[in-house]
């Protein structure tokens, strides 16, 4: 039987692998876009702005998570809130990293703008996989009882 307190309950998200899952999706992304963009004539300065792309998302989804601290005990109910949180920074510093590379004129802006976007993409959809699995194994499976169905099912001592 599940306690009903179960949503108050402090749980942790698993850190190492929330990092490692949104660099690694950032920093593939980044390395495929420099392979392609070699491949098709680009360059070195535009591989090197690919490279640098997925390497700006990577490290802004890695400054993110690390500031939400996701190793730090919290209610169940305050994890969405908090991951949303930390998802509006990845975005905001992500865009920071995307102007210093463009104020650095690396290669093509377009193409490093676009590596840089895909590159959050993927970064994002790796946190939300990790997020969601956690969230679906440690949650309880369905919303608690209401009131009255607690009055109901109790015995009546009458």
């Amino acid at each position: 039987m599940m306690s009903a307190n179960r949503a108050d309950a402090g749980i942790s998200l698993p850190t190492a692998r929330l990092l490692l899952v949104s660099a690694a999706g950032c920093l593939l992304v980044g390395a495929c876009w420099a392979g392609l963009a070699w491949l098709i004539g680009g360059g070195p300065r535009t591989a090197l702005a690919a490279l640098l792309a997925g390497a700006a998302a990577a490290g802004a989804a890695i400054v993110a998570m690390g500031a939400v601290t996701p190793w730090r005990r919290r209610p169940l109910i305050r994890w969405p809130f908090v991951f949303l949180a930390g998802t509006v920074l990845q975005a905001l510093l992500t865009l920071l990293g995307g102007l210093v590379l463009y104020s650095a004129s690396l290669g093509e802006a377009i193409g490093t703008w676009l590596c840089l976007v895909v590159s959050y993409w993927a970064g994002l959809a790796g946190l939300v996989w990790v997020y969601g699995s956690h969230m679906k194994r440690t949650a309880p499976a369905g919303p608690p009882p209401a009131a009255d169905e607690k009055a109901a099912s109790s015995p009546s001592t009458e």
